[in-house]
């Protein structure tokens, strides 16, 4: 069988190197063959996965990792969509995974957190069918979607919503929390500020902040110890 597959694993990521050129159907298949074949190489620890060479879809993206979820026992923990280097987070989370073991009745925790880098400018929009991180700001006129929490490494001036599929456990953090427009759940708010759209009016300070619901209201805090608390019952 002619490969059209390629696997490379990196310090803090398994790279899947999908050949353009073929049908998609056909990756697809091939894929989980090379995967059944590392299982034991990999391990069923918590890995970082990229699929490089080749665009793919949202979909296109959600089935690949169901299939790995349903047919081998690699347990993918996120999706990186951009080259970057998120050494440090990766490690402490690896680290944590081996010393204990985290039980929650969550339903955003179980599922898979994505990473993107790069700043999503006006008229961009990112979707994600789990907990969404970006390491970049989100401009006026952007949108992110995630049916889990979102953290924005940057200014969030866009409009985020999480909890998509109704999940009201979700938060919304960013190190400038100045949105257009953001959503939990069933529960939407705007900013009250009317100089959003006005580049030189946008929030520059950095104090990073959470929203989150409470009684059916959305809530937005500093983040602090006691936060974090009340984010993780």
């Amino acid at each position: 069988m002619q490969d059209f597959i390629y696997l490379k694993g990196k310090k803090d990521r398994l790279v899947v190197q999908l050949d353009s050129s073929v049908e998609y159907e056909t990756l697809r298949e091939q894929l989980i063959l090379k995967l059944k074949q590392a299982e034991l190489l990999i391990g069923k620890n918590p890995i970082a996965i990229e699929f490089s060479n080749r665009i793919l879809s949202e979909k296109e993206e959600q089935e690949l990792l169901m299939d790995i979820k349903s047919k081998t026992t690699i347990n993918v923990a996120f999706l990186i969509t951009d080259e970057q280097h998120f050494k440090d987070f990766f490690s402490n989370m690896h680290q944590t995974s081996e010393k204990q073991e985290v039980k929650s009745n969550k339903k955003t925790d179980e599922k898979l957190t994505k990473l993107h880098k790069g700043t999503l400018r006006s008229g961009a929009m990112l979707e994600c069918d789990g907990n969404l991180i970006i390491l970049g700001d989100v401009n006026p006129g952007a949108i992110i979607k995630a049916s889990g929490s979102i953290i924005v490494l940057g200014y969030l001036n866009g409009s985020a919503y999480a909890g998509e599929n109704g999940v009201d456990n979700c938060f919304i953090g960013a190190l400038s929390l100045n949105p257009i427009q953001i959503k939990l759940g069933e529960i939407i708010a705007k900013n009250p500020s009317k100089d959003i759209l006005d580049a030189n009016k946008i929030r520059k300070d950095l104090a990073f902040e959470v929203a989150y619901l409470e009684d059916g209201k959305i809530y937005v805090e500093e983040f602090s110890k006691k936060l974090l608390e009340k984010l993780i019952k």
